[in-house]
């Protein structure tokens, strides 16, 4: 053989590098940059995009965590929460994504015109967040969550208050910073008749009692029981509900708000309350996701994430 599997997999590491990177001088979108045919133009239809991110490699940000997370500890014990969700750092460690989350936005987005949101508190010092670069705004913690809650090193709680971003539009998609588009997208990948958000699902089932009970999917579970209990009810239940794939998020701001501050609201409060993740928690993008599919009286359109890939395979989607 010419090349072995590890020589074949750094070859294909680097030429998808290449192809995000070619023609690419900086993050800022130049919107109609793009002389393809094949994306649809976003200009009638406005919408957001919104990253979460943290560096948790960073000194600083470690040794507040520690001490608060010595704090937490004692009173909460580990029923509560799990160490590793709550003071590891390789969960959060920053291998760069969100340059590369922003380039695949502008190489395979050029036509977007909206804001793009980073909700952090840690500025990368590769991103260059002058006045001319509008587009692109950091929106720090103290902006949506109440004082008395920071600092926060929750992820579910940072989630829960996105609605809160100021001059956030109706309608938004959410990455993580490690979210990155490996094709063109079209907003019918998003969203349908310019106001349907689509629910993506994966092959996994929130009820599936094969998966390792952790913070993560105890989170699905807390919010289960909460949609299970709704009225009026659904014939939907916990056994229909898939996870949420790891993918792009399209979210209606006003479905978000009816959620926590009309009919969630000691839920919003008390997850907002937790610095760290907590067994407590609810998942806030599976909650909103959910209660726009099963009591929303908005339109909204459900995929399984396999379905969103062409033929060929070629899109975003896991296989």
């Amino acid at each position: 053989m010419l090349f072995d599997n590890n020589c074949k997999i750094l070859l294909i590491t680097v030429l998808s590098i290449i192809v995000i990177l070619q023609n690419t001088t900086n993050w800022l979108l130049r919107p109609g940059s793009s002389s393809s045919s094949s994306l649809m133009r976003y200009d009638n239809f406005l919408f957001d995009i919104v990253y979460t991110y943290v560096n948790g490699s960073n000194e600083e940000y470690k040794r507040e965590k520690e001490y608060w997370f010595s704090i937490y500890q004692p009173l909460l014990g580990s029923d509560r929460l799990q160490k590793r969700h709550s003071i590891s750092s390789s969960l959060s460690k920053d291998n760069n994504e969100l340059c590369f989350s922003l380039r695949s936005i502008e190489k395979f987005m050029p036509s977007f015109h909206g804001h793009i949101y980073v909700v952090t508190d840690q500025i990368p010092n590769w991103l260059n967040i002058s006045k001319s670069q509008s587009q692109l705004r950091v929106i720090s913690t103290k902006d949506i969550i109440d004082h008395r809650y920071l600092p926060t090193f929750n992820s579910h709680a940072i989630e829960a208050n996105l609605h809160k971003i100021p001059h956030l539009k109706e309608f938004y998609l959410y990455f993580n910073d490690d979210y990155i588009l490996g094709r063109a997208v079209s907003i019918k990948d998003f969203f349908v008749d310019r106001r349907c958000p689509v629910i993506y699902g994966d092959d996994r089932l929130t009820s599936n009692t094969n998966i390792a009970l952790n913070i993560h999917k105890k989170a699905m579970l807390n919010t289960n029981f909460l949609l299970d209990n709704l009225v009026p009810s659904t014939n939907l239940n916990a056994s229909d509900r898939h996870f949420l794939p790891h993918a792009p998020h399209p979210i209606r701001k006003s479905i978000a708000k009816e959620v926590w501050l009309s009919k969630f609201t000691n839920i919003h409060r008390a997850q907002s309350s937790h610095r760290f993740r907590d067994m407590n928690d609810v998942h806030p993008i599976y909650f909103v996701s959910r209660y726009l599919i099963e009591q929303s009286n908005v339109c909204v359109e459900q995929r399984r994430m396999k379905s969103a890939c062409r033929s060929d395979g070629e899109d975003f989607c896991n296989q």
